[in-house]
């Protein structure tokens, strides 16, 4: 039962079928929004306000549009929250719309799916694939038990830093596949002597949140990252992998300190020292022998394509005229894989998540088409007009609220579905108000990590579940001092680090 739930876990829900109960209900909210229900004033305004005076454009038709793309967002909340559709299905839905109801020419519609981001997410999962075949996550997480030392509160920060930094660079699944079975064997072989039921729940909590910390560090933490770059990549801004990490890594590194104290409170382990443990594991390690030529190779090509990241929008513009993209970097570094035979095309295959890919483009294509018929402009005034009266409608004020409700709905569906719903809407209250985008973007990225309260809550949190040590309770109570936490952190890095500490003006644009 543990495996299938952990096969279930890595396919992301894509071998779900469909609700039909609840497509029903997805249908029905898009035939009362977009058809039913009169339209609002403030829509007709709106398509005057942004398409008035341009030649041969029907007003009427662009706020009928606006009124059909804010329709199709709220069946895509609905699809995404349930899953009651298979998530690629939803992804290529949203082209769907646009083609039968003329919202984009049928020639420009790919393009929408098209952007540096969805080869980005593809070349990363490739490159994920490739480490965890020759095994370098294993030996990694192995290193890690063995720097720890024996405590188990050293050994719970070890695992939050070993599971927060690879799930910066390779998907949270594949990281947290890696330490369950090392949790597990730690767990066993001290129970074996002294029962310790919570020592079990610990380690198993703390590679969940490990994982969530991890990935709002870097660009490759997440697709939602990547998302977020492509979205603001629309706008005209260009954030490198550097100066995502300078922002990120505040949080990951203030969070792996918080987490190190709450965790052991919550969970009190029953044993303060693994001594036993630890050294069956060492045993195991020196087992494996030195690394092959293979996996230094495969090591060694990672890492250039983590250099590659950092100096593209530097050395390689400096050098070649013109930056690689993230995107362009990872797919290189997945093709480079295969012209040096240490992987084929079957491997990507049967190890990459394709509908993952699929599910991002079509994620892009929502935000490219919110933006393009002026939905998120006016979907943005109508949230600037409920938070004006609280004084929270730009600057850091703004940020924060963005951040707050990212951290509440990527609770009800995934982080990847937050951003691409309300990715666009929020990009244009920080437009609108003059408040600098980069802050709004990024901060409400890194609070869709903060998916603490269910077990469904990401790969990292059902594949942990799997292995019989938790019930659901235990995220209840981990997120219960765990979310506020991360609320804190959040809106101290916005104020503090962001602001005063990088010095960005929350009042401009870009760095």
């Amino acid at each position: 039962m543990a495996q299938k739930e952990n096969e279930q876990s890595n396919s992301g829900g894509f071998a779900k079928t469909t609700d039909f109960k609840w497509l029903g209900i997805g249908l029905g909210l898009f035939i009362l929004l977009a058809f039913i229900m009169p339209m609002p004033e403030s829509m007709m305004s709106k398509a005057e306000e942004l398409f008035q005076g341009q030649a041969g454009v029907d007003i009427l038709t662009k706020a009928t549009h606006i009124k059909l793309i804010i329709a199709l967002l709220s069946t895509c909340v609905i699809f995404f929250a349930t899953e009651a559709v298979p998530m690629p299905a939803v992804a290529l839905l949203i082209g769907l719309v646009q083609l039968f109801f003329g919202i984009t020419d049928p020639k420009l519609i790919v393009g929408t799916y098209a952007h540096d981001a969805v080869w980005f997410i593809a070349g990363s999962l490739a490159l994920g694939a490739t480490l965890v075949k020759y095994g370098l996550d294993k030996r990694v997480g192995m290193l890690v038990i063995n720097l720890a030392g024996t405590k188990t509160r050293m050994i719970v920060i070890g695992i939050l830093l070993g599971t927060a930094i690879p799930t910066a660079f390779v998907g949270e699944h594949a990281v947290a596949a890696m330490y369950v079975p090392i949790a597990m064997a730690l767990y066993t072989l001290t129970n074996k002597s002294t029962p310790s039921p919570n020592l079990g729940t610990l380690l198993m909590v703390t590679i969940a949140v490990g994982c969530m910390i991890g990935g709002p560090m870097s660009p490759t933490g997440g697709a939602r990252n990547a998302l977020m770059i492509g979205f603001l990549s629309n706008i005209g801004i260009e954030v490198s992998f550097m100066q995502w990490i300078s922002m990120g890594v505040f949080y990951t590194v203030v969070m792996s300190v918080v987490m190190a104290f709450l965790l052991p409170l919550l969970f009190k382990p029953e044993v303060s020292d693994l001594s036993e443990a630890v050294d069956l594991l060492k045993k195991d390690l020196e087992k494996h022998g030195a690394m092959t030529a293979k996996q230094k190779l495969v090591a060694l090509v990672m890492l250039a394509v983590v250099i590659l990241w950092i100096v593209d929008k530097s050395l390689t513009r400096q050098v070649l005229g013109f930056s690689l993209g993230l995107g362009g970097v990872a797919i290189s570094g997945a093709v480079l894989y295969m012209l040096l035979g240490l992987t084929s095309w079957k491997d990507y295959e049967d190890k990459v998540s394709w509908g993952v890919i699929v599910l991002y483009a079509g994620c892009i294509s929502l935000g490219s088409v919110f933006k393009s018929t002026g939905a998120s402009s006016w979907f943005a005034d109508q949230i600037m007009g409920l938070v004006s009266p609280l004084g929270l409608n730009s600057g850091v004020g703004l940020v924060i609220l963005v951040g707050v409700i990212g951290a509440v709905l990527t609770n009800l569906m995934s982080a990847g579905a937050t951003v691409a719903v309300i990715g666009p809407v929020v990009l244009d209250m920080a437009q609108s108000s003059g408040t600098n985008p980069v802050l709004v973007g990024v901060g409400l990225a890194i609070a869709t990590s903060m998916a603490y309260w269910l077990v469904i809550g990401t790969p990292a949190s059902s594949i942990v579940y799997a292995s019989g040590q938790l019930e659901s309770k235990d995220f209840i109570r981990m997120a219960s001092a765990g979310w506020p936490a991360a609320i804190i952190v959040l809106g101290v890095m916005v104020a503090f680090y962001w602001v005063s500490i990088l010095g960005i003006d929350p009042m401009g644009i870009g760095f």
